[in-house]
């Protein structure tokens, strides 16, 4: 009788690993089908957004430069033209935050730039020596920060999240001062 019943398991158990290794066929099999139909929407995705940038690119519709800089100078008075060019190549390059980051900002006094990402994180980087070097992170959002800004005179920051509130550090001790939820 007892070796009936550990046969039967036996045979059970063999039964239970094929059953197992048939589900992880079908799976896998699902899984990939699944990463294709994904490729291909990012693929459809990304061909439409090229072709609309390119119609952006060639879009010349709107005003002239000189017909703006007359309707300016007569609304502000006379101003003056300094030269300026889109940047052709990243001064600085470097990550940033684990994951998407969604607000950059400098600060209005230092050669400081403040950023914040979808880990909840704002940080604060110094950008002097021509690298960036993290002097900070400012903790406490409970979802992504989406926005972030800096006080006239550098000394605090407040930061917008997706859990619906604002923070504000300061800069120097980079402690967290006000939390306000709507």
């Amino acid at each position: 009788m007892f070796a009936k019943l550990t046969r039967r398991r036996f045979s059970l158990q063999d039964e239970n690993r094929e059953l197992v290794v048939r589900l992880m066929t079908y799976k896998s099999k699902d899984a990939e089908k699944l990463n294709e139909e994904n490729d291909h929407l990012v693929r459809k995705r990304n061909a439409i957004m090229q072709n609309e940038l390119k119609e952006a690119a060639n879009d010349m519709r709107g005003v002239t430069a000189e017909c703006l800089t007359t309707a300016i100078s007569n609304s502000i008075g006379p101003i003056m033209a300094s030269p300026c060019a889109m940047p052709s190549k990243a001064t600085i390059r470097f990550d940033a935050h684990d994951g998407v980051v969604s607000a950059v900002k400098w600060s209005p006094v230092d050669r400081m730039v403040a950023t914040g990402g979808e880990d909840r994180k704002v940080k604060l980087w110094d950008v002097s020596k021509g690298v960036a070097e993290c002097k900070g992170m400012l903790i406490g959002s409970n979802a992504g920060v989406m926005s972030v800004e800096f006080d006239s005179t550098g000394g605090q920051i407040v930061a917008a999240s997706n859990d619906l509130a604002s923070r504000v550090w300061t800069v120097n001790d980079q402690r967290l001062r006000v939390s306000k939820y709507d």
